[in-house]
């Protein structure tokens, strides 16, 4: 099949990525190597690596719109991405909701929607309105809100990424096309043949061999439960107080979202200095950290799938996550991860206390995040994808 898709974010082409664009990197590359035909169109202001593109992906068009104004952009995207689908004319166009660039395409379309975490959602996770942001931001999000609602709405079938988003969904937006459910993958083996470096990315704390280190994955948002993480830590201080918490996440808006000096707060000054903020990481000195940390906590307070905790079993460390949410279509508490009720953060103190605390439990549960893992390999996850685009199509 010849797919149409429409990005944002695509991993190791755009400086910055999310769960989608690393869940498209490899998705996109295994549909190439199945022999499918791949024409991407980027809509980023970044400048981007083409380099990186993996092979048989045409990037048939990038653009910006940096000097349209914010509350047009939906409707520039959605109007450029339609006129991509007149002169392409492909078998399927396949697009996230996230920015709705499918929106304006017309109903006989074989348009299928990745249904991943969009505009509503992700406000709804972190318990937000609209009408909470600022002035400046209010039109040109109820636009994308909309035009995000129109494609799905419009598409002929939708692909979720777990059971998690399409029941949010059913409720929240209403009557749905018919839909399937096939989850996210990640390059598996790419992580898993990476050699181990003592190379620690640049900021990693100095520690002692009996020093614990939580690494929070995630942007510092609330949805993604950063400031539960904040809390915990400050809990677990008062059983372990030489353990040390670093960030490993970009900033989030400042308008609305906790600064680093927020989160900071809440830590008693004489333990400030055992917190470490990374930023935003590429994928090699992400895994790194991952790997020489004591345990990975990735703690929404609801997540559509979460790509991360794949990462964190692909490299075999100890993960952390919370209940309720897409974690829950592959994670097993004490079996692969721990799980906790999102935003407990006294759960969640006591999780990082248990693996801290015992060697064979931190080994156990690694073991079996490696072996489930292979059910989520670009290759699976391709062939599963086809199939569920191929269904809904026709």
């Amino acid at each position: 099949m010849t797919w149409l898709v429409g990005l944002t974010e695509f991993a190791g082409v755009t400086g910055y990525t999310g769960g989608i664009g690393t869940h498209y990197a490899a998705l996109l590359a295994a549909l190439a190597q199945q022999e499918h035909s791949i024409r991407v169109v980027l809509f980023t202001d970044e400048p981007i690596e083409t380099t990186q593109l993996p092979k048989n992906i045409d990037l048939v068009g990038t653009h910006g719109l940096r000097f349209i104004p914010p509350f047009l952009r939906p409707l520039v995207r959605a109007a450029i991405f339609r006129r991509y689908w007149s002169s392409n004319q492909p078998d399927v166009v396949f697009v996230p909701e996230w920015a709705g660039v499918a929106a304006l395409i017309p109903r006989r379309a074989a348009v299928i929607t990745n249904l991943a975490t969009g505009l509503r959602l992700g406000d709804w996770i972190a318990a937000r309105k609209n009408r909470d942001l600022p002035a400046r931001m209010r039109l040109s999000r109820w636009v994308q809100d909309r035009m995000e609602t129109r494609q799905i709405r419009r598409s002929r079938g939708l692909v979720s990424i777990s059971r998690a988003v399409l029941a949010w969904n059913e409720e929240h937006v209403g009557r749905l096309p018919p839909s399937i459910i096939v989850g996210n993958c990640v390059d598996v083996r790419a992580i898993t043949s990476r050699p181990s470096t003592p190379e620690l990315p640049a900021g990693w704390p100095s520690v002692d061999d009996v020093s614990p280190v939580v690494l929070f994955v995630g942007r510092l948002e609330v949805k993604k439960g950063v400031a539960v993480a904040m809390a915990a830590f400050t809990e677990l201080l008062a059983a372990h107080p030489n353990a040390r918490l670093v960030l490993c996440g970009a900033s989030g808006d400042s308008a609305f979202e906790p600064t680093r000096q927020d989160l900071l707060g809440g830590v008693a000054e004489a333990f400030r200095h055992q917190v470490t903020f990374l930023g935003h990481l590429a994928s090699a000195p992400l895994v790194e950290a991952m790997r020489a940390a004591t345990l990975v906590a990735c703690p929404s307070l609801w997540e559509g799938f979460g790509n991360v905790a794949l990462e964190v079993k692909a490299v075999g460390a100890p993960l952390v996550v919370t209940s309720g949410s897409g974690y829950d279509d592959f994670c097993t508490d004490d079996l692969d991860c721990l799980m906790v009720p999102p935003g407990d953060a006294v759960a969640l103190s006591r999780a990082f206390a248990r693996l801290i605390d015992s060697a064979d439990l931190r080994q156990r549960i690694a073991d079996a995040g490696r072996k489930s893992v292979e059910n989520f390999t670009p290759d699976r996850i391709a062939h599963a994808t086809a199939e569920a685009v191929r269904m809904l199509r026709d």
